[in-house]
């Protein structure tokens, strides 16, 4: 076996022992990102649901007697005309209580959907690592493997010139 094939057999095998060394640091190193990622602290974003409703005094004091009659009349006259009109501006209140709760609650669940989708592209990204560090491991294992071969081919060339 000639000098040059040795000398490649030993590069060779380096750079097989760095790649393979490298290729295991880096998958430890994914396995305590992705560890990280999902320990994270997470932000959650907080909505108006929480508000207190006021209520409705439904007490109605007054100073004058009135007589059964006059109480009944009363009340079919606000069955009629303060009824529907209470209802209808209790329903248009309700409506933008509501709308504004919806859109609040809609609010934070795409700020909370964003910070989870923000926070998983970084670690599918790797953190933010180059090219090089992200696949330096393999790209050496292969370079190793490549020498490896040539070394063969150097070997079989001195060994047919014998």
């Amino acid at each position: 076996m000639s000098a040059a094939a040795v000398t490649l057999y030993g590069v060779s095998g380096l750079l097989e022992t760095v790649g393979l060394v490298l290729t295991l640091l880096d998958i430890s190193s994914a396995r305590k990102r992705l560890a990280g990622y999902l320990k994270r602290p997470r932000n959650v974003y907080a909505t108006d649901a929480g508000t207190i409703v006021e209520a409705f005094d439904t007490n109605v004091v007054t100073s004058e007697q009135k007589t059964i009659e006059q109480r009944v009349a009363d009340l079919e006259k606000w069955k009629q005309v303060d009824l529907p009109q209470e209802l209808g501006r209790r329903n248009e209140e309700l409506m933008v209580r509501l709308e504004r709760r919806f859109q609040g609650d809609l609010e934070a669940a795409r700020k909370n959907v964003e910070d989870q989708y923000t926070g998983l592209r970084e670690y599918v990204e790797g953190s933010r690592q180059n090219w090089w560090e992200s696949y330096r491991g393999p790209v050496l294992l292969v370079v190793g493997l490549l020498v490896g071969t040539a070394a063969n081919f150097v070997a079989l060339g001195s060994s047919a010139a014998i």
